[in-house]
């Protein structure tokens, strides 16, 4: 509860925090503007070029922010379930809009277009600090547990939906946060069996090479209609005796009516070999613990395998359902098992070109070869592989210059984390460093090849009026709690 009504927030406000804000959204604009070179219109205000929507944007941001801080800290707490309810209700609404990309992720207004799934965050953070932050409310409770769980669970399926697995991924962000609230440390081991066990499902589903018997395709292609035009579609020109003498086809060749069933197809041994591991792990309790300490080991051990199991299912469902073909063969690229440096291993082979062109101190602001466009040797640079025209033009020194500043960013985020009495604004801080973090993480590993591509915008830098106002909202909801932190006993 708030003790003083009437405060000095511009006197109170991190202006440490602010600044490395404001010098990140500079930046960004600056790499914006610069990888546009060659859209016909050099001046800010023009709506028709990216850094001209990108500028009026970055306006916007700016004007929400002021409102924001001129709102009390009281009022953005007790909003919270109403933003995330709203939020909920437009995460829905937009499956039913026309695809774009796609994805049904946008809906369209005009010229424009807004992506709810960037409000999401924000939503889900407020959501989230406010409910742990209520008396009474402890992580360790199973309640709890399953609360939080649901809050963060059912906007992340949503946008996994449109499809925007990307968006969806940061959501996992927030066990950091739980993490610091008192989670306890054995479920993020649970956590990082979980992500073991999925990245080790994705490549057993990316890695599947399916052998037909020729003749029996040949056969199936000939009486089944549907399945004669799917495979000429995919083949296009190619003759059917050449079909015919083809007698391996990887598993993005063949037409989905003749793949067998992904799990059985995939799976079946890996789900086997986690059934022996979790029996030999019986066998070590049965062996090596006391009787009287047995009861409480089995049934986390039998819980663990059918929830690893049931895991399993759900991520090779997704990889067939839910993840698209461009999204399976970055799978594949990424763990070395396609090369296509012309068809979908294009933007990583290009954004490592012109991350490595830019040498040591870069070839100088808008002189760029790769990254803008004028050339377009690097799709997406101006959203997610921005980061391409960064290095390009700054070279190494400009390179950790920016990972320089955004640590710093992070960091100040949770110096104020830390410093707070209100359980509520520590809470939201932890959401806002997480969420930047995972953000910034996964950009970077994107663009230099360690992580698959799945859409992760860099915060403050990629283009996109949803993302720059999401990302805008987090920063000034944070400045604005902090500048109550010795006013706010809770």
């Amino acid at each position: 509860m708030s003790t003083l009504r009437n405060i000095n927030v511009w006197e109170k406000m991190d202006k440490w925090f602010l600044v490395l804000y404001l010098m990140l959204v500079v930046m960004g604009f600056s790499t914006v503007y610069s990888a546009g070179i060659g859209e016909g219109s050099e001046s800010l205000f023009d709506w028709q070029t990216d850094h001209g929507k990108q500028f009026y944007w970055i306006l916007i941001s700016l004007f929400m922010g002021l409102i924001i801080l001129l709102l009390e800290g009281s009022f953005i707490r007790n909003i919270s379930y109403i933003v995330y309810g709203v939020v909920l209700f437009l995460l829905i609404a937009v499956l039913f809009m026309p695809a774009i990309k796609g994805a049904h992720s946008w809906f369209k207004i005009g010229s424009f277009t807004i992506q709810p799934a960037e409000f999401a965050k924000v939503a889900a953070s407020l959501a989230f600090a406010r409910y742990l932050s209520k008396t009474g409310v402890k992580i360790e409770n199973f309640s709890t547990k399953r609360n939080v769980f649901l809050l963060l669970v059912i906007p992340m399926i949503l946008i996994i939906l449109e499809p925007d697995p990307g968006t969806g991924l940061v959501f996992l962000s927030f066990i950091f946060v739980m993490y610091r609230e008192g989670l306890s440390g054995n479920i993020l081991i649970m956590g990082l069996f979980a992500l073991i066990i999925g990245v080790l499902s994705v490549y057993v589903a990316s890695f599947e090479t399916v052998e037909i018997n020729n003749q029996h395709y040949y056969e199936m292609v000939k009486s089944d209609p549907e399945l004669f035009t799917k495979t000429l579609e995919k083949y296009g020109s190619l003759a059917m005796d050449e079909l015919y003498s083809k007698t391996i086809f990887t598993a993005d060749e063949i037409p989905e009516i003749a793949r067998p069933s992904s799990f059985f197809s995939n799976n079946y041994w890996f789900v086997i070999v986690l059934l022996l591991f979790s029996g030999v792990g019986f066998v070590i309790v049965r062996t090596f613990v006391l009787p009287r300490y047995r009861a409480k080991y089995y049934p986390t051990l039998i819980w663990g395998t059918l929830m690893a199991i049931v895991f399993i299912l759900i991520i090779n469902w997704s990889y067939d359902r839910v993840f698209q073909d461009r999204h399976r063969t970055r799978f594949q690229i990424q763990f070395g098992l396609k090369e296509d440096r012309l068809g979908d291993g294009y933007n990583i082979y290009q954004a490592l070109s012109a991350i490595g062109s830019g040498e040591v101190v870069g070839k100088g602001y808008m002189d760029g070869t790769l990254s803008n466009n004028k050339y377009k040797h690097v799709p997406e640079q101006s959203t997610d592989f921005i980061f391409c025209s960064w290095a390009e033009e700054r070279g190494f020194i400009g390179s950790l210059v920016l990972v320089v500043v955004y640590t710093f960013f992070l960091l100040r985020a949770i110096i104020i984390a830390e410093r707070q009495r209100s359980i509520f604004t520590r809470i939201f801080a932890y959401c806002v460093s997480s969420i930047l973090f995972f953000h910034f993480m996964i950009n970077l590993g994107m663009v230099i090849g360690l992580a698959p591509v799945i859409g992760i915008p860099l915060p403050f830098f990629s283009k996109g009026g949803s993302a720059i106002l999401g990302f805008s909202a987090l920063v000034f909801i944070l400045l604005r709690l902090d500048a109550e932190r010795k006013d706010v006993l809770r």
